[in-house]
């Protein structure tokens, strides 16, 4: 044991000279550290707030959803029963104030809203309790909006808006919900106005998009009591029953599967940070490499050697896993409060020490596994390297073979193990860090394999007649080039963070391009065959408006499939197709086949059929059901059954804008059925906000959604999503300058050399300068290609079968990023090796003189 300490001893001592030297291997793991931790952190806040806050969030402890159409009297009164009750209607609608609009998801709530927390308002909101702002004064009831629908009305506290017929003011700007986090993406701004209102102001509850929210704070009983109490009492009744925790669920399970994705894009940086330490222990070792040579000859053990510089990696990571530390809680006490305001979320300014812990146990462990291979080297160095010539501080190529041998393989898979343990602490998912790790090997193998292909082809490629290209060319292929590293380093960040920008890019252009092209201007809901005559006639009078297109929409029940019952919601199929036997679900009739269907299997029937009911059916359902053409299907249209027989199935493109039903029946006996209509109206190129002015005004109760603001929300929750994960994968990118920088610090005695060399055979210097220059432009541009290679092949993966849609190369975006690498490499690459650059054939000469 006084051995060991006295080793330890010596290993900090001699660290004292040489702690300057390894500022990039601080610096890379302190940032790995630092963005895996506030991930992480983060993260475990958002979870340990929906666990503690879910009744809040819900609003009560109980909910009852009606999706659609009202409850009954006798369910309301079975509620009333257990406790306090408050009802809430969503629907979708437009505010006007003066010539301007804005489309809401609007909130019908009780007196009692909310029956848990609070709602907040921002300053400049007129005085008075949530009842009270929402109840009638002075006979005018009012409203509470949000900031993006105030901002769209240009409107304030005290100003009179118009929401369908009724007109009301607006008596504050909503800051939080309380249940802010269940409402999910809503395609309007949020607004609140009391429940009273919707009748006075002409709107129709009950709707297709209309759904009917009935929140209890249970007073004598648990959940479970109560829920088992109002199924068997209500036993056909189609609501679903709530808990805290399950309304909360999808909140949750959305936070786990982002933020393990955000982790993983943070191990990245971690990753190439690793190769960050590798280079900073390698140009280490070959530096000492006399110093070592010497403590062999004064009888020092390999294991004595590997003992000293084992320590003061140790020692260097625990400093850099400090600096990590006291940034994740930095970042981690910044981010909360402006994320608790985006998500309405209490989140508490606190450190998760779990996270912490794991973070720092991840940074140390990456440095010992990169710094391994390195510090074997050390241990291999013998006492005849004293008697060599040559100040090179390259290490000698070590042998692939010498990777398998025990000392080598069995630690470096114990800590593979322990990373893949400490990751999976934190990440929660198996099979994904499974796959993160996977494709990290293949994307490190292909770098490696990319590299060396490269140096093949370079050695075999003609000289270049120019002499600094030649030179630049040579410096790339030649023995101990940091080629490999740098295109390694470089090219795992890149990659990351190219895949995505692309993969941001794709989805803005199929937002852009596709889906606003073939989109039309509004989508009418709930039309009724009176209003569906008058929209016609304003139609036909309205020179802007180009086309009216109406679908007829019917809900139904599947009662059997194949003269069987049909499977449940439960049952082992689809969620798509297990979601259309929760309740009822939407169909449509049509004598001709809408345009631009694509009939898989089975035949369309003719435009005047009048035989026994048929119906086509999408192919989803024949896959997951196990149906054919000529089975029978049976389908409860307010109330009353009727059977039909398959006749075909089609494929269906979910992003076309025509409206896609999963069940289209033959005209005939469905005609009489209870219906009403979908509509879209497009219109001439510019003339939304007439066409849209012009229908609020002659038709104030019509409920329409205007498609433009909706595809600039769905774009916005795409954007921030991911640039959050570029910001994250940027953190991999700097560690990648970083490795670079390393990297090209390594060689730097040999740089010298070279450049006294071209010196002494006549080179100037900005000759010097100028070869080294464009050797680091090279690397580069090739590290750039390499990278986007990476990056195009996983955008093309991603797009083609995670998101399914149609995937583009960003030429523009590919050219900018490769040319901005190029730059750093440069000025990265000058910054380093500047003194080497400018080293004097006479200095380098006394350098080396005994």
């Amino acid at each position: 044991m006084n051995r060991l300490i006295a080793w330890l001893r010596v290993a900090l001592i001699d660290l004292r000279g040489s702690a300057a030297r390894f500022t990039i291997l601080i610096a890379c793991l302190a940032l790995g550290v630092a963005a895996i931790g506030v991930v992480s952190s983060v993260r475990s806040a958002v979870e340990t707030a929906i666990a503690r806050d879910a009744r809040a969030i819900l609003g009560g402890d109980l909910e009852l959803r009606s999706q659609r159409t009202d409850i009954t009297p006798d369910v309301l009164s079975a509620l009333e029963k257990l406790g306090p009750v408050n009802r809430e209607v969503q629907l979708n609608s437009q505010a006007q104030k003066g010539y301007l609009s804005a489309f809401l998801s609007l909130r019908g709530v009780g007196d009692l809203y909310p029956l848990v927390g609070d709602v907040v308002l921002a300053p400049g909101a007129l005085p008075g309790s949530t009842a009270d702002l929402l109840g009638q004064q002075n006979g005018v009831w009012g409203i509470l909006l949000s900031p993006q629908a105030a901002l769209r009305l240009e409107a304030a506290p005290g100003d009179t808006i118009r929401v369908g017929t009724l007109e009301l003011q607006l008596r504050g700007i909503i800051d939080t919900l309380p249940d802010q986090a269940t409402l999910g993406f809503q395609l309007g701004a949020p607004a609140l106005v009391s429940d009273a209102t919707l009748p006075l102001a002409g709107l129709k509850q009950e709707g297709v998009l209309n759904q009917f929210q009935y929140k209890v704070l249970l007073e004598d009983t648990d959940f479970a009591s109560a829920e088992t109490a109002l199924e068997e009492q209500f036993p056909d009744s189609e609501v679903r029953i709530r808990s805290p925790r399950e309304a909360t669920a999808s909140i949750a399970r959305f936070i786990t599967i982002f933020g393990n994705f955000m982790l993983l894009v943070a191990l990245s940086s971690m990753v190439v940070g690793g190769l960050g330490a590798a280079n900073a222990v390698t140009a280490y070792v070959g530096e000492r490499q006399s110093a070592i040579a010497t403590m062999r000859s004064l009888g020092a053990s390999g294991n004595r050697i590997m003992v000293q510089f084992l320590a003061q990696i140790i020692f260097l990571s625990l400093l850099s896993i400090a600096i990590g530390l006291v940034a994740i809680a930095v970042g981690t006490f910044a981010i909360l409060p402006l994320l608790a305001g985006l998500i309405g979320l209490d989140l508490p300014a606190a450190l998760d020490l779990r996270s912490m812990a794991a973070a720092g146990g991840i940074g140390l462990v990456t440095a010992i596994i990169f710094a391994w291979l390195p510090l074997l080297h050390a241990r291999a160095i013998r006492p005849a390297l004293l008697f060599r010539a040559g100040g090179s501080s390259n290490l000698e190529r070590q042998d692939w073979r010498s990777w398998l041998t025990p000392i080598a393989s069995v630690p470096l898979l114990i800590g593979f193990a322990l990373l893949f343990a400490l990751t999976l602490s934190i990440a929660s998912d198996m099979q994904l860090v499974a796959i993160y790790f996977a494709g990290t090997v293949v994307a490190f193998l292909l770098l490696r394999l990319a590299a060396a292909l490269l140096g093949l082809i370079l050695s075999r490629v003609p000289p270049p007649p120019n002499r600094l290209l030649r030179m630049a060319l040579s410096a790339i292929v030649r023995p101990g080039a940091p080629t490999t590293t740098v295109l390694v380093s470089m090219g795992m960040g890149l990659s990351l963070l190219l895949l995505i920008v692309t993969t941001q890019s794709n989805i803005n252009n199929q937002i852009a391009t596709e889906v606003t092209t073939e989109a039309p201007a509004f989508v009418l809901l709930d039309l009724d065959k009176p209003n569906l005559a008058a929209l016609t006639d304003f139609v036909a009078a309205t020179p802007d408006i180009e086309a009216l297109t109406t679908i007829p929409m019917l809900r139904g029940t599947i009662t059997a499939l194949k003269g069987a019952p049909p499977p449940t919601s439960e049952d082992d199929i689809s969620r798509d197709v297990a979601d259309m036997f929760r309740g009822d679900t939407a169909l449509t009739w049509s004598a001709a086949m809408p345009a631009d269907t694509v009939i898989a299997e089975g035949e369309w029937w003719t435009e005047d059929y009048s035989g026994d009911p048929q119906v086509s059916l999408s192919t989803e359902m024949r896959d997951a059901l196990d149906l054919s053409i000529g089975d029978s299907i049976e389908i409860a249209v307010a109330g009353r059954p009727l059977a039909m027989t398959i006749a075909s199935f089609r494929l269906i493109d979910w992003r076309s804008p025509n409206f896609n039903f999963r069940i289209i029946v033959s005209p005939g006996l469905i005609e009489s059925a209870p219906q009403s209509y979908f509509g879209t109206i497009t219109v001439a190129e510019g003339a939304d906000g007439v066409v849209e002015a012009a229908l609020l005004g002659d038709f104030p109760q019509l409920n329409f959604v205007p498609v433009g603001d909706t595809l600039a929300r769905v774009r916005a929750v795409f954007d921030g999503l991911i640039n959050a994960i570029a910001l994250v994968s940027g953190t991999a990118v700097l560690a990648g300058i970083l490795v670079l920088a390393g990297a090209l610090s390594v060689g730097r005695q040999q740089r010298q050399a070279d450049a006294v060399v071209m010196k002494v055979l006549g080179a100037k210097r900005s000759d010097v300068i100028a070869a080294f220059l464009i050797e680091y432009a090279l690397l580069g541009a090739i590290a750039a290609v390499l990278a986007s290679g990476i990056a195009m092949l996983g955008a093309w993966a991603a797009a083609t079968w995670l998101l399914e849609i149609d995937f583009m190369v960003p030429v523009g975006q590919l050219g900018l990023v490769a040319l901005l690498v190029i730059v750093v490499t440069i000025v990265t690459g000058a910054a380093t090796t500047w003194s080497a650059m400018s080293t004097t054939p006479a200095a380098k000469l006394r350098m080396e003189t005994p």
